[in-house]
């Protein structure tokens, strides 16, 4: 039987095994704990970098979200209020990550988790108002009514030094940026062709159709979402009917119920055949030979007299024999024109 094998004996240490009896306690429920991981959530925040952790446990910050949750009536405002609270980073990325798991861990655990991830793991609140203020000062450029920043306007983003006639201010309203009038103008000037609109509501709605343009061109330089716009603009061009797909069927319409004649006359008197040019002209003879063979042959076949018959007459007849015809019975005559003067001379010695 094969020997079982020793056990290894255990080397003795001088120093004793030191059991810490430091406990930590919460702030706000005063429980103690033996140790902070798994009952104080992670912080790096600068305020709690000697601990590296929330001063507040796990099952207070529980408590203080469902109180805010109670208070508020909307669970992301409740959110960011414990964020402000504990100096964490509030991002809406974050909060729509705890979303997607929602159910399955708790939401504020879950959030302060993501937020020590390594995309986040340096930011606070601070850096949220920072974020959050830059954002506004975006929005507030982006809203205010200049078509076309440049680097050489005043500091608002405007260029003052262009003059707007109070005729413009008038008719498209106070409020807007020198260089948004010009825009504005530009293209009404372009969807009138530079004809004055006397219905009102026709013009009103050039006018619309003008704003939203710009507005449009506005909010995609800036990359902001155009979707809204885009669909008035659509509405109120198929409003005044000017859609590419509502021009093509009223044009199709027109034609069908449009005469051939007058619709042969519209085109000359609108847009008549321009004059042939040298280089397209007919020096090969083709055009008259297809005039002249195929279809003034079809014409004298079917019996109609015109031009195109009278044409083809007076081609053939360049091809056509003719008989000689005689007045009175010469057989003289006759042999000679058939023979010359060499049948004559044998007629004469036959005699």
């Amino acid at each position: 039987m094969a020997d079982a094998p020793k056990r290894r004996k255990l080397e003795k240490t001088s120093e004793p095994v030191v059991v810490s009896n430091h406990k930590y306690y919460c702030c706000r429920c005063g429980t103690a704990y033996s140790r902070q991981k798994g009952y104080f959530p992670v912080s790096h925040s600068p305020m709690y970098r000697g601990s590296g952790y929330l001063p507040i446990c796990s099952n207070c910050i529980e408590e203080l979200y469902e109180q805010y949750r109670s208070m508020l009536a909307d669970d992301k405002e409740a959110m960011r209020r414990i964020c402000m609270k504990l100096d964490l980073y509030w991002s809406e990325d974050i909060y729509a990550m705890v979303e997607r798991t929602a159910g399955v861990h708790s939401r504020i655990r879950n959030y302060i988790g993501k937020t020590n991830i390594m995309k986040y793991i340096d930011k606070t609140f601070d850096d949220t108002l920072y974020e959050e203020a830059q954002a506004a000062e975006n929005e507030r450029k982006s809203d205010s009514f200049s078509f076309a920043e440049r680097p050489e306007d005043t500091e608002d983003g405007f260029d003052d030094s262009v003059e707007v006639d109070q005729e413009l201010i008038d008719f498209w309203g106070a409020g807007y940026a020198p260089d948004f009038y010009l825009e504005l103008e530009r293209r009404y000037k372009s969807w009138t062709e530079g004809i004055s609109v006397v219905d009102p509501t026709e013009r009103s709605l050039y006018r619309q159709i003008c704003l939203l343009e710009t507005i449009i061109s506005r909010d995609a330089a800036h990359g902001k979402a155009i979707d809204k716009n885009v669909n008035a603009l659509n509405s109120l061009l198929g409003s005044m009917n000017l859609k590419p797909a509502q021009k093509k069927s009223e044009a199709d319409a027109e034609l069908d119920n449009m005469p051939l004649g007058v619709g042969i006359q519209k085109w000359e008197y609108s847009r008549p055949l321009p004059p042939t040019p040298d280089n397209m002209k007919d020096e090969s003879g083709i055009i008259r030979n297809v005039t002249t063979w195929f279809l003034g042959h079809a014409c004298k076949m079917v019996g109609l007299r015109n031009s195109y018959c009278q044409m083809y007459e007076d081609a053939i007849n360049e091809y056509r024999v003719k008989y000689p015809e005689y007045a009175e019975e010469d057989d003289d005559t006759f042999l000679t024109d058939i023979f010359g003067d060499s049948g004559k001379n044998e007629s004469d010695g036959n005699g």
